[in-house]
């Protein structure tokens, strides 16, 4: 039961501080959104892989192709494509702009209630705090709180959307390819979490050093003649430098962490384009000596585009 309740804090967060009735519709409407809109990428694909077999069947059959009848169907497909696009813009509108806007509310919410509690504690509590550590949690933690809790969770849930549907999609396109892809979500998932894992650790040892060597310096800052009248210019410059070293070492190995993770996910995407080209140009080739009736150009299409290149993009 604890265990559920240490994994529940994140979903809770989202209404803590006694939320509004607008700010609970707006959640639920970046919500609704934000699953809508990993549906049309999904359909695209469907009609990019009807505009590539359109194109293949009638440079196959120039003799007998009606050249009007062709354009027509080609600018309907076209026209749909649009409609989509502009469904899929209006849906990543609404689900960014809600969920950026919930991420602000919170983040008010949180100064409020961290700033009422400050006030209620005692002297004694302010003697043993460093001097400006107060207001660079107000600031950089809750900050960090709102990236957290703002546009990144509609993107989680888009692309968890688009998972879902992408394969329902290329199983019903061609399920042999499809379930030869599907090794590159245990790939890509493992690189994005371990690449985040070292990602947020490193990042969260450098925002703890940047504190400390803030606090240092805002405190000299505030005592500028203190630390004249007794010469404590080079101390705390030592101190402030002894503080912002473990920082610097953290940034670059997250800058590494980043680097690695993203090159790895690269690698991970154009191997599988390599895979799925040579397994779909196989099993065209076996449709074409078996007369047709198999696996066509256009299905092939777009599991690929779908499965590799879609999944690479919204993970």
């Amino acid at each position: 039961m604890q265990q559920w309740n240490e994994k529940a804090v994140f979903f809770r967060l989202f209404i803590y501080g006694e939320p509004t009735k607008s700010d609970v519709a707006l959640l639920v409407l970046g919500l609704f959104s934000a699953i809508a809109s990993g549906i049309p990428f999904p359909i695209m694909s469907i009609v990019f892989g009807q505009l590539v077999d359109a194109m293949n069947s009638t440079a196959c059959n120039v003799d007998s192709t009606n050249g009007d009848s062709y354009q027509d169907g080609i600018n309907q497909k076209v026209l749909m494509i649009v409609y989509i696009g502009i469904a899929y813009l209006v849906l990543i509108y609404i689900y960014v702009f809600s969920w950026n806007l919930t991420g602000e509310r919170l983040a008010q919410r949180l100064r409020e209630k961290y700033f009422k509690a400050l006030l209620r504690q005692d002297v004694a509590f302010f003697d043993n705090l460093p001097a400006g550590e107060a207001s660079s949690r107000i600031t950089g933690d809750i900050t960090t709180v709102q990236q957290g809790t703002s546009e990144k969770v509609g993107i989680v849930i888009n692309a968890l959307a688009f998972f879902v549907t992408a394969y329902i999609v290329a199983f019903i396109k061609d399920p042999k390819l499809a379930g030869m892809l599907v090794s590159l979500t245990p790939a890509y998932l493992i690189m994005s979490l371990l690449g985040g894992y070292f990602v947020q650790k490193y990042f969260g040892r450098a925002l703890e050093s940047m504190t400390k060597a803030s606090s240092v310096a805002l405190e000299a800052f505030s005592n500028t003649m203190v630390v004249h009248a007794f010469s404590a210019n080079a101390r705390l410059e030592e101190k402030f430098i002894e503080f912002l070293n473990p920082g610097r070492v953290a940034g670059i190995r997250k800058s590494i962490a980043t680097a690695t993770q993203a090159g790895l996910l690269y690698f991970i995407a154009f191997s599988a384009n390599a895979l799925a080209f040579w397994q779909g140009s196989r099993q065209i080739a076996d449709s074409v000596e078996s007369d047709g009736g198999g696996i066509t150009v256009g299905a092939t299409y777009t599991v690929i585009f779908i499965l590799v290149d879609g999944e690479h993009i919204h993970l």
